[in-house]
């Protein structure tokens, strides 16, 4: 355990002095984004409250288009892990207790993103910031999980401190409009590797492949002015996830990969159990179709939204599960409603219902059949 300790202790000091050391060349020309806010509902039950963050540095070192980037990201959350933990069943949701955490508890995490990107930039037909980011980054990760349960079925059920590796290639040529239409493309191919020795908690060894691509188009926009506009797009959104390894963790496995984590199966298929699925490969698609009212209060930036959604998706390889079946698929659709502020909080409610195509999972998550759903959105599916 001290030897383990001591090396974490490194490799914090060595992420540490990487992120300074560009610091110390000025930090002219330095960026900044505010990627998202944590909630949690539970330490004031049914109120969701802000509980962390997600920010990023973009630290230009060079004139050739060298960038240092920081990512920071972390909260006190809470969250599940869906199995039961003598038997490894898929089990539904339990009752929260805030006594007893076990099967859903406080989930305190933390992740440190550094290192090297090559950023070329180029103007489109819209947007004149386009860019093609070449990256290799290293990815520190923390997290508290439940102490109750076993290592057993999964090595970080109780915790996890890691470090692992992430490059890969990206592109962004999405442009939104005064009118707040998105206009363009963007997409991202990465490669992600944590061989054991840089595990200071679980012993978690795996590696994943990701692709991910999202795309919008304008169908139609009238008004006599910017403020006054009623506009509509269609937005879309593909990802592909693959794992693999002799350990693999529950954020990998309930997760689509990337520079950006995005929630894996359950969350990404609107209405399902965002904490299930615990699976090595999975696919998402979603489409949605977006009205775009005129600004409120005389500001363009605050517009009440309306919208059509989509969503299909494939797993395989649902880990050490005891269901017959390892793979499903599913779908869902619905509509939703949301008062979109400054384009970073949309707060709004959705509702839809379900299509469990082939997916064994729902009728556990779900034992009375329930298809229909509605719940609270603070954000935008993609």
């Amino acid at each position: 355990m001290v030897q383990n300790n001591r090396r974490m202790a490194s490799y914090i000091i060595l992420l540490a002095l990487l992120t300074i050391l560009p610091l110390s060349s000025g930090a002219q020309g330095l960026g900044f984004s505010l990627n998202g806010v944590r909630f949690t509902s539970q330490l004031v039950s049914g109120v969701p409250l802000p509980v962390g963050l997600d920010v990023q540095f973009d630290i230009p070192i060079s004139q050739s288009g060298f960038i240092w980037s920081l990512r920071l990201a972390g909260g006190y959350e809470d969250r599940m892990i869906l199995r039961n933990d003598t038997t490894g069943d898929s089990i539904p949701e339990p009752a929260w207790n805030k006594a007893v955490q076990d099967n859903w508890f406080f989930w305190p995490n933390a992740e440190v993103d550094t290192g090297l990107v090559y950023r070329i930039r180029f103007a489109t037909q819209y947007q004149e910031k386009s860019k093609v980011d070449v990256f290799t980054l290293a990815r520190g990760r923390y997290e508290q999980n439940s102490k109750v349960l076993t290592t057993d079925l999964f090595p970080d059920a109780q915790s996890l401190m890691a470090v692992s590796g992430i490059a890969g290639v990206g592109y962004d040529t999405v442009f939104l409009c005064p009118r707040r239409m998105k206009f363009g493309s963007a997409g991202e191919i990465s490669i992600e590797y944590a061989p054991a020795f840089q595990d200071f908690a679980a012993k978690t060894d795996f590696y994943r492949a990701n692709a991910k691509l999202e795309a919008y188009l304008p169908l139609f926009s009238r008004g006599e002015d910017n403020l006054r506009a009623f506009s509509v797009y269609a937005a879309g959104y593909l990802t592909a996830d693959y794992a693999g390894g002799t350990n693999i963790p529950l954020y990998v496995l309930t997760s689509f990969g990337g520079r950006e984590l995005r929630r894996g199966i359950g969350d990404s298929i609107r209405g399902y159990q965002p904490w299930g699925y615990e699976a090595t490969t999975k696919a998402e698609a979603s489409l949605e179709i977006r009205a775009v009212g005129p600004g409120l209060f005389k500001s363009e930036a605050i517009r009440p939204m309306a919208y059509l959604f989509g969503d299909a998706g494939y797993y395989a390889g649902l880990s050490r599960t005891t269901l017959a079946q390892d793979h499903g698929m599913l779908a869902s659709a619905g509509v939703g409603a949301a008062l979109d502020i400054f384009d970073f909080a949309f707060l709004g409610v959705r509702a839809g219902y379900k299509f469990p195509i082939d997916d064994p999972l729902d009728a556990v998550y779900f034992p009375g059949g329930e298809k229909f759903f509605w719940n609270i959105a603070f954000l935008l599916h993609f």
